[in-house]
């Protein structure tokens, strides 16, 4: 998800964002990875798709795996909302 998450950064994740809406596009996301459903992922939202899941896209096209390799993702596997990045402290800050 480089630039936005780098390897290592620490962040703060909403887990009830979504318990009365979906996920918009633009919006980075804690998701449970499709083909390896105990690790998790961050993606950023690119919209929802013409069956009811979620299109994950990685900001980084041609390093990321996302929904071009494993397709979309049940709303249900968003975990929350990405808001803030408080480690490393020369990166603190809102995630956007």
């Amino acid at each position: 998800m480089a630039p936005a998450i780098s390897p290592g950064d620490y962040v703060v994740v909403d887990a009830r964002a979504y318990a009365s809406r979906s996920p918009g596009p633009g919006e980075v996301v804690l998701a449970r990875d499709p083909r390896e459903p105990s690790r998790e992922i961050v993606k950023r939202v690119a919209g929802p798709d013409d069956a009811g899941g979620i299109v994950l896209l990685g900001d980084n096209p041609a390093a990321s795996t996302d929904s071009r390799d494993f397709g979309p993702v049940s709303p249900d596997d968003v975990s929350g909302r990405v808001l803030w990045r408080y480690w490393p402290a020369a990166r603190f800050g809102p995630v956007r």
